[in-house]
């Protein structure tokens, strides 16, 4: 249903009701002037018979019938006024302005009755006769105390109906002007009532939208101005709470969206209520309307779902841990705790989810599990070949001079291998300190002469191993390092290179610059790396060929202090291999 504007209800209510009362009026006034005409020509054609009323009774009386007959016919004439004489036995004696010969018997006439009772009989209706409504009066006509006949006086309404019909066409034309007047100056007040309330309309529809800074000012009456004032402090209380809560709800979602800890809140419908950035990430989903979106829309493993469907009902917190995309490349591993959520009454509402991502930790768990376990079978081995060795020099310094001998260059390889992995283990670990604290000091360096000098460390290696070295780096290149360290780098994956290449091979070195960033590859074409090895390349003792990798003197650490030392200078390295194709290792670090 549409709505209408309260100016034009006021309008036409006013107008309507003024309407109502004129005409009202008007119907009372026409109703009352026409009952007192009537009334006037009542008493005026009773005082006129009363004065005809003796002579008419005489010549009644006498039998003087064409008297009677030219009397009525000349006063008729006289006076506009229709005369007319009836007997007692209703037979028209006369009549001013008809033959009575032609009149029908006037006995049942209600004012002719009435008069042969002795009283004045009064009457309107329509005349068939004259073809007009008119108004009769009829008194006795008595002669000696007897009454003899009526003598009945009648006057046609046409004057007044047309009288009135004119003062009705009079008063129409002032109740319209009336009307016309009144509906401009209910207008105007309508207009002036209204005008505070459309603007209150309008400043409440800007604090529906939440702007409270502006306040209502209007003048009027005492309660539009009451009401104004209301709205104002209503706008005032309003905008404060909902600063206050916007607050509370900024702090609390910036508290919740700094987590590092999912966070789920699902209700009793399994309607997701509440899910925060982490959460999301964990579970790989993108952000959906709370409230509306489903928990069966975001949460795919069934594992998670059963424990938050389990988390709704149980009365008491739970854990669990979940594995998402078990066995495969993206594993993760979430430990998820749940308890109860509950309004301030102690009504439950659902269930609170909190989700941490354990995968990194228990990732770094088993490598922790590993390296121990690497370390130790490292270790064993060359101080189980000493052990062994010193014991036979001791029981054979005499009788084997040349074994003594060979087991003595066993002992000094094994003690070399060991002392490597010594010293490898405790650069590895300052690397990581003065990384974690900041202390690597970075310097506007050349990179064309690290590369130089890193080359120049491994010849001797290179030239054992009849491998070839080539270098290729644009001239000005200059990046943030420490030159020592990002040496050490290279010189690792030179090794390495040279190590697994065959004879008469070379081994690339390239540097090139783009505007964000410095990328060194070192390339050779030895026997490559498996794609399965790859991921666990840079891991702490890990090795591909672990035979070779002993009888070279490899410590299996080489890689890992590559990956520390570039980390330190907020690069990355990555490998791309190709089982008998060869390796490229790239260290990738912003440019100055």
């Amino acid at each position: 249903m549409r709505e209408t504007k309260l100016i034009w209800q006021l309008f036409l209510i006013s107008v309507l009701i003024l309407m109502g009362a004129m005409l009202a009026v008007a119907w009372y006034g026409t109703h009352s002037l026409r009952s007192f005409h009537i009334y006037q020509m009542t008493a005026s054609l009773i005082d006129q018979s009363r004065l005809v009323q003796p002579q008419l009774g005489r010549m009644l009386a006498g039998g003087r019938f064409e008297s009677l007959k030219d009397f009525c016919v000349g006063a008729g004439r006289r006076v506009p006024t229709r005369l007319t004489v009836i007997d007692m036995q209703g037979k028209v004696l006369c009549d001013s302005e008809r033959d009575p010969g032609t009149m029908k018997n006037h006995a049942d006439r209600p004012e002719i009755a009435k008069s042969y009772q002795g009283e004045v009989g009064v009457s309107r209706r329509y005349s068939a006769t004259l073809k007009q409504q008119m108004l009769y009066v009829a008194i006795p006509l008595s002669h000696a105390g007897k009454v003899l006949g009526v003598l009945r006086a009648s006057v046609a309404l046409t004057a007044i109906n047309s009288e009135l019909r004119t003062l009705f066409i009079k008063m129409a034309l002032g109740m319209l002007l009336v009307t016309v007047l009144a509906g401009i100056v209910t207008l105007f007040v309508a207009r002036n009532i209204t005008r505070p309330l459309e603007l209150m309309k309008l400043h409440a529809g800007k604090y529906a939208g939440g702007d409270f800074s502006r306040k209502v000012n209007v003048t009027g009456s005492e309660e539009i101005v009451g009401l104004a004032k209301a709205m104002n402090r209503m706008a005032t209380q309003l905008g404060e709470r909902i600063r206050a809560e916007e607050a509370k709800r900024n702090e609390l979602e910036t508290v919740l969206a700094s987590m590092v800890e999912g966070v789920l809140a699902v209700d009793l419908n399994e309607k997701i209520l509440y899910m925060n950035k982490a959460a999301m990430t964990q579970l790989g989903t993108e952000a959906r309307r709370t409230g509306v979106s489903s928990l069966l829309e975001v949460v795919r493993n069934i594992d998670l779902l059963r424990f938050i469907q389990l988390a709704t009902r149980q009365d008491g917190p739970v854990e669990k841990t979940i594995f998402l995309n078990k066995n495969r490349s993206d594993e993760k591993i979430l430990k998820v705790h749940g308890a109860q959520l509950s309004d301030a009454a102690g009504k439950r509402l659902g269930a609170l989810v909190v989700i941490n991502d354990v995968t990194r930790l228990l990732h770094l768990e088993n490598l922790r599990r590993d390296f121990v376990a690497n370390v130790s079978h490292e270790l064993k081995t060359p101080i189980t070949s000493i052990k062994g060795y010193v014991e036979t020099l001791l029981d054979e310094t005499e009788e084997h001079p040349q074994h003594v001998k060979d087991f003595l260059q066993i002992i000094s390889r094994q003690a070399n291998r060991l002392q490597a992995i010594v010293e490898d283990l405790l650069a590895l670990a300052q690397i990581e300190q003065q990384s974690e604290q900041e202390e690597i000091v970075l310097e506007k360096k050349e990179i064309k002469n690290i590369l130089h000098s890193a080359i120049e460390s491994c010849a001797v290696r290179a030239a054992a191993a009849n491998v070839e070295m080539s270098l290729k780096s644009a001239e000005g290149l200059y990046a943030l390092i420490n030159g020592p360290l990002l040496e050490q780098a290279v010189i690792n994956l030179l090794d390495n290179a040279i190590k697994y290449s065959a004879p008469g091979s070379t081994v690339d070195i390239s540097a090139a610059g783009s505007k964000k960033e410095i990328v060194i590859s070192v390339r050779d074409t030895g026997i490559g790396i498996a794609r399965q090895d790859l991921e666990r390349l840079f891991e702490r003792f890990y090795v591909v060929d672990k035979g070779r990798s002993r009888a070279s003197g490899g410590t299996g650490l080489g890689l890992a202090i590559v990956k520390h030392i570039v980390q330190a200078h907020r690069g990355n390295v990555t490998v791309e291999s190709e089982p008998g194709k060869g390796s490229v290792f790239s260290i990738r670090f912003p440019r100055v």
